[in-house]
């Protein structure tokens, strides 16, 4: 399996942010929320774990459709001129957010590759992208990431993940909930693979997961 060398997300400098009154808010609870048990060992790792819960609810992190796979075509839309594929298979995601704080989001992408029959070498560089919405609005920032995969001699595919990614959000104030914001992630791809995407195909057999 490889190791990603994607590096960890610098705070993004927005263009838009949710300004009061025109955001979801939060409302402070008849009760204190409670705490949360724990956070996940990707959290724990950042120093994220404070032991106070957070004030609302996290952003929704999401894998764009027409950008979650990718498949290398060196000639006709045939097998045997399958270059390298890939998928990202999901994404795990916590935050943290508590008083006026930004919303400090951590992430890693569990992703698949494969190798078909036009695939040159044994590795490739693969990018993708983290983006930042204000939800249905704009686009606050958007990161680009590399990836170096190895597929050793002998295997098709293998399965991997990305190293940790942390991404900070501002808030115009501590009334701002995460839930204005969005999250989403894919591949960069040329036209010819986005088109290939949205148009429903796919080749199974190295798609890079099993089906």
């Amino acid at each position: 399996m490889s190791e990603a060398d994607a590096p960890s997300a610098p705070t993004p400098s927005p263009k838009v942010e949710a300004k009061a009154g025109d955001a979801e808010v939060l409302e402070a609870p008849a009760t204190p929320p409670p705490k949360p048990s724990f956070l996940s060992g990707l959290a724990k790792r950042l120093g994220s774990d404070s032991g106070k819960a957070n004030v609302g609810p996290c952003p929704a992190v999401r894998v764009l459709y027409d950008a979650q796979r990718f498949v290398e075509l060196d000639g006709a839309e045939r097998f045997e001129n399958v270059g390298y594929t890939g998928e990202i298979l999901n994404v795990r995601s916590v935050c943290r957010y508590v008083g006026s704080d930004p919303i400090t989001i951590f992430m890693q992408l569990n992703m698949a590759f494969g190798k078909g029959p036009k695939a040159v070498g044994s590795s490739k560089v693969v990018n993708y992208w983290v983006s930042v919405t204000r939800k249905d609005i704009a686009v606050i920032s958007r990161q680009t990431y590399k990836q170096n995969i190895v597929i050793p001699s002998g295997s098709d595919r293998i399965f991997t993940q990305s190293l940790p990614i942390v991404i900070k959000i501002p808030r115009a104030n501590k009334d701002i909930a995460g839930a204005n914001f969005e999250v989403l992630v894919g591949f960069e791809l040329t036209p010819n693979q986005l088109e290939f995407n949205r148009n429903g195909k796919r080749f199974r057999v190295d798609a890079g997961v099993p089906r």
